[in-house]
């Protein structure tokens, strides 16, 4: 769309199917900067470096999604036990939190592991300690990552994986700032 029609579709109200009303905004007026072009200019010159580089496949790729609150259960994170750096993050966690969350993840009770208190540390912990097991049985899971995303709790789970945030500051995060 050539910028002599945007600027028209803008002054008539976009189109008959999409009209603006009594709109506040006004008209760009005369003389102003075309954005289209600015954008054209902008993404050509963003668009190069992408030229050069060879786009992945689905297959060579991966994509981490973090469970949430309601995932949490008595004798989660048993299994991960065994992998080489679980133990530390449960440890590093209870210098965190000031309570034994691999010993409540562990033996519960259920009704002490479902307060929010508990479950979103525990699921954000078993969670990366999910990752440490990816990391040692598929290693290429890891490096071949291209986006990280959760639910809920497991949103923090995401930035340290991503390294956007410290074990210490999710480990920490109160129930309250959730909502």
């Amino acid at each position: 769309m050539s910028a002599r029609l945007v600027r028209a579709a803008w002054a008539s109200g976009w189109s008959a199917g999409c009209r603006r009303g009594a709109s506040s905004f006004p008209v760009p007026p005369p003389g102003a900067a075309d954005v289209v072009e600015l954008l054209r200019d902008a993404t050509a010159s963003a668009e190069e470096p992408w030229a050069e580089t060879a786009r992945r496949t689905p297959g060579q790729c991966s994509v981490l999604l973090f469970p949430g609150q309601g995932s949490q259960a008595v004798g989660m994170g048993r299994g991960l036990l065994g992998y080489p750096r679980v133990r530390e993050l449960y440890e590093a966690a209870r210098h965190v939190l000031g309570y034994d969350l691999l010993e409540l993840s562990l033996h519960g009770p259920q009704e002490d592991l479902d307060r929010t208190v508990h479950c979103q540390p525990a699921v954000f912990v078993a969670s990366l300690a999910a990752v440490e097991k990816l990391h040692h049985l598929n290693p290429a899971a890891i490096e071949n990552c291209v986006a990280a995303a959760g639910f809920s709790v497991g949103e923090f789970a995401a930035l340290v994986f991503a390294g956007a945030m410290e074990f210490s500051e999710g480990s920490a995060v109160s129930p309250e700032e959730f909502f």
